[in-house]
């Protein structure tokens, strides 16, 4: 698989060649799978050893920071002013402490941490629970960097910071009413800035799955992505992933109880796949983003089932298509490969490995040394898997067939989210409070 969609992530995801171990374009790396082909990166660190730098941020975000070259980018709200009140809406009312009401973007040197330049949108910035306006990740290409705001406002800049194109969704298209503010990651693809609108809870009108020019910002297609969910079951914080196969590509996207499969040039459906929602739950929002193993595409909507689905379908597929199903689902992490085996994290500290064809279990909830719960992704790279808890305490496992604990690595945070981002032989880890350099 590595070679396979390392292919995918560079050839085709950034339409030009990039040195995978180098960059850190997007959300999932130049993969788009959460893996890398980095080697010697660190096995152990803590607060102050094995750190080449850290960086105070301004306040927490759920957001991935991205690398390219020798910058490093990343959204966060604004500190919380003097005399400042927080913005929150929905639930808990009384909102986290240190969170500003502005919106930023900033570009750091991947030499030291120092910031290069900021953006800034003011009164933009709401937290909502755990997530706020920032969540969404940046993507890049090495010429423009594209910011993605939970409000709904996409944003072109070149990497020295000058805005190029910006364009409002919601005032373009439909206003978002998810339930827990909006928190999907653009995808990077051929030029497009792919961008899933997915929602229900508050608000009836269509949801889309847009795609923009990235030069430009102006529209390229879009498609209503219709579902019968009801309540809370749109509502959707996945991020699209690219599948390939020998003749075609396809635009995956997991939302509204169903997988569909779009052409990337028009965004037409080709398929769906149901099985996500056994029950018909009215409040199975999705946030577990599809995981792509070769012709296999797998995805969990909160606790289960775990679905996987054999692609290259037309129509309705649920009846023929389904590849396997296990109860033992994920909620918030999605899942990372080697291409041999699938690994699934739970939210509550438990690895699972599947063979990605058949499902069959090689192990099965091996409990983490460090409780959860987990909300970032894991890593995959240089025959381990790297799993962040929320106190920003990262168990490393080898990956393999056995189940193997290597190191443990404590941060003491309280609201780690960001998933880990790798340059080099380095990692890049996003507390509530810092950003860190780890690995000389």
């Amino acid at each position: 698989m590595r070679k396979l969609v390392l292919a995918l992530g560079i050839s085709i995801a950034l339409g030009g060649p990039v040195v995978g171990n180098d960059n850190w374009p997007q959300w999932r790396g130049p993969s788009l799978n959460g893996t890398s082909d980095s080697t010697g990166l660190p096995l152990k660190w803590t607060d102050t050893e094995n750190v080449t730098w850290k960086v105070e941020l301004p306040s927490r975000s759920g957001s991935t920071p991205i690398v390219w070259g020798d910058r490093v980018f990343v959204t966060s709200p604004s500190s919380l002013g003097e005399g400042e009140a927080p913005v929150a809406k929905g639930w808990p009312s009384k909102p986290k402490k240190g969170e500003g009401k502005d919106l930023l973007f900033l570009c750091l040197s991947k030499k030291d941490g120092s910031e290069l330049w900021r953006k800034k949108i003011d009164g933009a910035n709401y937290q909502i629970g755990k997530h706020n306006m920032s969540s969404p990740s940046p993507v890049t290409d090495g010429k423009l960097v594209w910011w993605l705001t939970g409000t709904g406002l996409v944003t072109a800049y070149t990497m020295e910071g000058k805005e190029v194109w910006t364009a409002d969704l919601v005032k373009t298209y439909v206003k978002l009413g998810l339930n827990w503010g909006y928190g999907a990651s653009p995808l990077l693809y051929e030029g497009l800035i792919i961008v899933p609108m997915l929602h229900g809870w508050d608000n009836a009108g269509p949801s889309y799955v847009i795609a923009l020019d990235a030069a430009t910002g102006k529209e390229v297609w879009k498609e209503e992505r219709k579902t019968d969910a009801q309540k809370e079951g749109p509502d959707a914080y996945t991020t699209p992933m690219v599948m390939k196969y020998a003749d075609h590509t396809e635009i995956i996207v997991v939302g509204g109880d169903y997988f569909t499969g779009h052409d990337p040039k028009t965004g037409k459906e080709i398929w769906r796949c149901g099985g996500l929602n056994l029950k018909q739950d009215k409040f199975y929002r999705a946030v577990c983003s599809p995981a792509v193993v070769g012709e296999y595409v797998f995805a969990c909507i909160k606790q289960g089932p775990f679905v996987g689905v054999k692609g290259g379908g037309k129509g309705l597929v649920t009846d023929t298509h389904i590849a396997w199903t296990n109860k033992l689902g994920c909620d918030v992490p999605t899942p990372v490969s080697d291409g041999k085996l699938l690994y699934v994290l739970n939210d509550g500290g438990t690895l699972s490995a599947y063979d990605p064809a058949t499902g069959k279990a090689v192990y099965e909830r091996q409990r983490l040394p460090a409780n959860g719960p987990y909300n970032a992704s894991p890593l995959l790279a240089d025959g381990r898997i790297y799993c962040t808890n929320e106190k920003g305490h990262t168990v490393v496992v080898a990956s393999g067939s056995e189940f193997k604990v290597l190191a443990e690595n404590p941060l003491n945070d309280v609201y780690t989210m960001s998933s880990i981002a790798v340059s080099g032989s380095q990692l890049f880890i996003r507390t509530s409070t810092h950003l860190y350099c780890i690995g000389k």
